[in-house]
């Protein structure tokens, strides 16, 4: 029975990717269980460690167009977890080192582009990387923004929007987020 799943699930899969390329495997994160999530990714070019635990939905924008490709800017090292409705815009790297801890509705947003909008020459389009270090926690409902780095063992508050770098071991919180206690965790 389990290989009818996983054949017939494979198969919903290849045919949802034949119809609409990234589109249709992003539809499928809306639904997919836990454990195919990290293999259909790696399938389609990210970079996945060993006992990840990412919970549906996920939410991907900004996929690549190039075939097998689509998820290359997603970086994640090994135990990590990513609770339901984790937002990933790949436009840019997202680069998740060992043990990293994202709640669920944890948006990262690589970047800015106002489009076609009266106020797009005053906020031009731009692009950068968000790293998250290894050990750290983000707590539900925050935003990290392009350019952020999250250092080793750092904690983000939940609702935060990070806009500007946390230290290593820190703990941030608010809006924007701002530090409520500074601390170097013990090495490991």
């Amino acid at each position: 029975m389990r290989a009818l799943v996983r054949w017939l699930f494979r198969f919903v899969l290849w045919l949802a990717y034949a119809a609409y390329k990234a589109e249709g495997i992003n539809a499928l994160l809306l639904i997919m269980p836990a454990k195919f999530i990290a293999p259909t990714l790696r399938r389609h070019g990210a970079q996945i460690g060993e006992r990840v635990e990412i919970h549906s939905p996920l939410l991907i924008h900004n996929a690549s167009a190039e075939p097998r490709k689509h998820y290359a800017n997603l970086i994640i090292g090994d135990d990590c977890y990513f609770g339901r409705d984790v937002f990933f815009d790949l436009k840019d790297v997202i680069r998740i080192e060992d043990r990293v801890t994202l709640s669920m509705r944890v948006t990262l947003v690589t970047h800015t582009d106002a489009g076609k909008s009266s106020v797009a020459g005053r906020l031009p389009a731009s692009h950068a990387p968000i790293v998250l270090r290894r050990g750290a926690y983000v707590g539900a409902s925050v935003t990290i923004l392009q350019g952020v780095q999250v250092g080793a063992g750092a904690i983000v508050g939940a609702g935060a929007l990070v806009r500007e770098n946390v230290a290593q071991g820190d703990v941030v919180g608010g809006v924007p987020a701002a530090p409520l206690e500074t601390r170097v965790p013990k090495s490991r």
